[in-house]
């Protein structure tokens, strides 16, 4: 035994051994009895619902104004070409899409969308004919009706497919809905209603 080591009696060690035993196991209990750390691993598993449901009472409610937005625009545009006579001015259809941008506020339509109006008719019951097509708006997406001089009667409801010398006249809006707080579960869609009218006083041949 080296010089100036003091060797340790067997009774004191065991007692030492088992002092250790105790203290750790207080430690352990401590530990297991601990709520702070319970309490963050809850409020990290919670936070990511938390966030994804208040951005939802946000982005819910906008995106339903937006469609409410497009029914009024889309039907407001379809009722004022449908009291138009013939012919239909380049002054009057512009008129007409300043009413729609009016109706989207504070959505802007024309930047972010595209109103479409198209006069189909059956002229002396020859055939269905998308007689002539007018639009507004920077978004470049096409008709669901098709386009000028084809025959729409596939893509209309079978109701309003008009019969000799008949006119429907049709208001397509479309808006690209971009949400506030974009995430990996949604980037945002393009919105498309469309209203459908019957001319009130002549048939508008006429392309504005």
């Amino acid at each position: 035994m080296s010089k100036g080591r003091k060797e340790i009696s067997a009774p004191r060690a065991s007692r030492l051994r088992r002092f250790a035993r105790l203290a750790g196991f207080a430690r352990l209990k401590g530990f297991a009895r601990g709520e702070h750390g319970v309490a963050a691993i809850e409020f990290a598993l919670v936070l990511p619902i938390m966030a994804l449901l208040m951005l939802g009472c946000f982005e819910v409610p906008r995106f339903v104004m937006v469609y409410q937005k497009l029914a009024r625009t889309s039907a407001g545009v379809s009722d004022l070409v449908a009291q138009a006579d013939d012919p239909l001015l380049a002054t009057q259809i512009a008129d007409i899409y300043t009413a729609g941008q009016i109706t989207m506020q504070p959505y802007d339509v024309v930047a972010n969308g595209v109103i479409i109006v198209s006069s189909i008719n059956n002229p002396g019951g020859t055939g269905v004919k998308l007689t002539w097509q007018s639009r507004k708006g920077s978004v470049a997406t096409a008709s669901k009706l098709g386009a000028q001089g084809s025959n729409p009667s596939g893509n209309l409801p079978a109701g309003l497919i008009p019969a000799a010398d008949e006119e429907v006249l049709a208001a397509e809006v479309y808006f690209n809905f971009v949400p506030v707080f974009k995430n990996y579960l949604y980037q945002g869609a393009q919105l498309y209603m469309v209203s459908y009218t019957r001319p009130r006083n002549h048939n508008l041949t006429t392309s504005p």
